[in-house]
């Protein structure tokens, strides 16, 4: 034995896979099921294995189920592949016999020197057995052989090493029956920079086998510049068979969380060893948030370098009229970005007559509020507080006082609720029925503890986080603030992603609020085009001070400061990096929206350009240069449902296995899930050339008919 570790065993439940082979006419269905699952197979845990950081959240926020065997740690055997009901390997062709797993990911090519020969016969015998895909993340593309009986190759891509570098510039190639297969969501018209370290190949489609007698056979499906192969698919054929006994997608690319090029093939490692059946799926989402309409906000003084109070900014009836024009110009150039429609969080108190009256009247007369209401429906809204006050905790000390108003009673921070659902009324915003499910404070205030010190010039770093700054999920949030929202019947909390606990969405358990239900957090993306800029000078002056100047300012070394600039950029440098960081939020399968204010949507040219359309127009050009799949635009209630649905599956144990003789895959869960989502089954929506549908489980088995779209 080769591992002075004891074995691990572990409960394996896997996703089912049916043998759909491209060109050739398809096999019979075994007698018996795979579960629908995935083993991931790595060199160690998430820290030491880079491929499993890089694959893991992937599978985690598209709600896959999979399990992890560490090879250095744990041996793979036949049992844990294909069992018996009383826990005994065996065959496909056996009574009874289940596939654990519909799919196999590989982290590392080798796996040298965890891995075994006899691991690997283990694994390829069962992948020929019960026609289960595999997907390799990274690696050397090498040829092993055994060095004790039964001696021969065991492991071989059929590739040979051509070049190595960190900048290819990679091509598609995805022909024939795959094309309908795989990477269908890409622009395959346009290159894929590949930007980390790679290994380029040649495929030797030489007729060498391995010691199984299958034959590599090598089909590339991304090529560098001069034709090497970075991606293919393997396909081991056998003389006495037509179709081939086992296949392989593997990329010799390194891939990591952060590297652009990693998202664009994330999806489709899990989706060509799940052969497009699985639990869970993916859908691309962008929303974006202007907070604050209807009051002003501060501008950037370029003299002074900060807010300057005396100079502000709010909207006027000929940015409305703009906007709507600008919004129905960017559908027009982007097709692809459906019904989009902007998102207001909004203070009421600047849209009445009173903003201090206890009862208050629209003021109608304000051109701002005019045009709001006349166009009404070309936007989305959302409570953002009827006065946009602070909602942070009040001083723990006697004699404190805080550079900012506090509240001391639920029922004050309720009426800035209430009262802002009143206005929505008056006003008459669509989706009044919706207005008190989600509320976004000021600043994203009541979720953190800045104690009391809210001064821009006293934070330290670029995500306004002073040192003595207390988390949200160290004690923080404002309990009174959380009572108060409860009472109200809010579901839903919009949250700050860049801050410490507030980026992930969860329910808010660790607090008490006085309710049965707990509210949902819902993290919001911020952006670096500031809330108090609203044209490119000002942007680009605020923003190479805050990621540069002040910096050098100090006397330090920009470059040596994680997240700042080497050097100055201009505007269309700042947009293209932060379309940039938008896409990579994008391809995390993500809901989550990105938030704005109401000064980036100020007309600053003649041509009615707005930093708000500027930033959209780039994000979707560059989405496009990649990608065809719809993007998703829900309303923020819509996202705080959606994400429910998907925390309450996640926290099923379910049950999901594909009988490929009737091809139907039977769904159970011990508990009930109303929304399931899962792709490849029929009935449900078209999306990316795949059906995903959203289905009931409970208690109860319930099978459902397999359609992987491949028709469409």
């Amino acid at each position: 034995m080769r591992k002075n570790v004891s074995r691990k065993c572990f409960l394996l439940a896997a996703m089912t896979i049916w043998w759909a082979l491209i060109g050739v006419t398809a096999p019979a269905f075994a007698d018996n099921a795979v579960k629908l699952r995935i083993l991931v197979v790595t060199t160690g845990d998430i820290a030491e294995d880079l491929g499993l950081a890089y694959i893991k959240p992937v599978l985690d926020e598209m709600g896959v189920g999979y399990d992890v065997l560490n090879a250095g740690k744990q041996d793979l055997t036949a049992a844990m592949l294909a069992s018996t009901p009383a826990g005994a390997a065996c065959k496909a062709k056996d009574t009874g016999c289940l596939g654990n797993y519909n799919g196999v990911i590989i982290t590392d090519s080798d796996l040298v020197p965890s891995f075994t020969p006899a691991e690997w016969d283990i694994l390829h015998d069962y992948q020929k057995d019960f026609g289960v895909r595999q997907a390799v993340l990274s690696g050397w593309p090498g040829t092993y052989r055994d060095s004790e009986p039964p001696y021969g190759v065991y492991l071989d891509y059929g590739l040979v090493y051509s070049s190595s570098s960190t900048d290819y510039d990679a091509r598609w190639t995805v022909r024939g029956g795959y094309s309908k297969e795989v990477f269908e969501y890409v622009n395959k018209d346009k290159p894929l920079p590949i930007t980390d370290f790679a290994f380029a190949a040649i495929p030797r489609n030489d007729m060498s086998s391995l010691r199984d007698g299958s034959v590599p056979s090598v089909e590339p499906l991304l090529r560098t510049q001069n034709g090497e192969a970075l991606l293919s698919i393997i396909r081991y054929m056998v003389p006495s068979q037509a179709t081939p006994v086992r296949e392989v997608m593997i990329s010799t690319i390194t891939h990591a969380p952060f590297l652009f090029h990693s998202k664009v093939l994330a999806y489709e490692f899990i989706n060509w060893v799940t052969q497009g059946v699985f639990v869970g799926g993916r859908r691309v989402h962008m929303a974006a948030h202007l907070d604050d309409l209807f009051i002003a906000n501060n501008l950037w003084d370029s003299a002074l370098k900060r807010d300057n109070p005396a100079n502000t900014y709010r909207l006027s009836s000929d940015d409305i009229s703009n906007a709507v024009r600008k919004q129905v110009a960017f559908l027009a150039a982007h097709p692809i970005a459906g019904t989009f429609k902007l998102d207001f969080p909004f203070n009421g108190s600047g849209a009445v007559v009173d903003p201090a009256a206890t009862t208050p009247a629209a003021n109608m007369t304000d051109d701002l509020v005019a045009a709001v209401v006349a166009n009404k429906a070309y936007f989305r809204f959302i409570n953002h507080t009827y006065s946009h006050p602070h909602m942070d905790k009040v001083p723990e000390s006697p004699g404190v006082s805080c550079d900012y108003p506090t509240f001391t009673t639920i029922a004050a921070i309720q009426a800035e609720i209430t009262k802002n659902r009143m206005v929505w009324g008056l006003l008459g915003l669509p989706e009044e029925s919706q207005n008190n499910r989600v509320l976004v404070t000021g600043k994203h205030s009541g979720l953190k503890d800045p104690k009391c010190t809210n001064d821009p010039s006293l934070h330290p770093d670029m995500f306004n986080v002073q040192a003595d700054d207390i988390a949200f999920d160290a004690g923080g949030a404002n309990s009174l603030f959380l009572e108060a929202a409860a009472s109200a019947g809010v579901d839903y909390l919009g949250a700050d992603a860049s801050q410490k606990g507030q980026n992930v969405e969860q329910y808010i358990a660790q607090y008490e609020d006085g309710s049965r239900t707990d509210r949902l957090l819902l993290p919001r993306w911020p952006t670096n085009i500031y809330c108090n800029v609203t044209n490119p000078l000002q942007l680009r002056d605020e923003y190479n001070y805050i990621l540069h100047g002040r910096f050098v300012d100090a006397g330090q070394n920009p470059c040596e400061i994680p997240g700042a600039i080497c050097t100055p950029r201009d505007y269309a440098e700042i947009l293209m990096a932060e379309a940039d960081i938008a896409l990579r939020h994008m391809l995390t399968f993500n809901k989550w929206p990105h938030f704005f204010h109401q000064s980036n949507l100020a007309r600053y040219d003649e041509s009615g350009n707005t930093l708000q359309f500027d930033w959209l127009n780039a994000v979707f050009a560059e989405y496009e240069g990649l990608f065809n799949l719809p993007v998703q635009n829900y309303p923020y209630y819509l996202i705080g449902d959606y994400t429910q649905e998907s925390l309450n599956a996640r926290s099923a144990a379910i049950q999901a296995t594909w009988n490929r003789t009737t091809n139907q895959v039977t769904l159970s869960a011990d508990k009930a899930v109303p929304n399931l989502l899962v792709t490849g089954l029929s009935g449900g929506d078209l999306y990316g050339g795949q059906f995903l549908r959203p289905v009931a489980v409970n208690t109860n088995s319930i099978a459902f008919s397999v359609d992987r779209g491949l028709a469409h």
